[in-house]
């Protein structure tokens, strides 16, 4: 089983995304990146479901509930705010996407692969 909940996404003004389900009364959270603000409205829902559930409250109209997969989902992402890089054909790893950049400028990435052991 599983829910489908309508969330609202929002950049404030002190940098935070801010997520909301605003047909759950007090569901939000604010990370400092989008993919982390995502990931915490999950359990968020999870317990204001589960408190609607034992008060006796009926889901909201816009909250639907399913049973069979696959489902589907829109997901937002923000590719800056996500590290990732590139293996190159001689196996040397290389900041692809601007956070890893700025943190290998830094100094905080390890270029190449790491080595084994035997």
């Amino acid at each position: 089983m599983y829910y489908q909940v309508p969330v609202k996404i929002d950049k404030q003004e002190d940098g935070l995304w801010r997520v909301e389900a605003p047909s759950l009364q007090g569901c939000f959270v604010d990370a400092p990146t989008l993919a982390d603000a995502l990931r915490q409205i999950q359990e968020v829902i999870a317990m204001c479901l589960d408190i609607d559930e034992e008060e006796g409250r009926p889901l909201p109209p816009d909250v639907q509930m399913g049973e069979a997969l696959p489902m589907s989902a829109v997901i937002s992402v923000i590719p800056d705010e996500i590290e990732f890089y590139r293996v190159l054909p001689n196996g040397q790893r290389v900041p692809a996407s601007a956070a890893a950049r700025e943190k290998a400028a830094k100094g905080g990435s390890k270029q190449g692969r790491k080595k084994r052991a035997a």
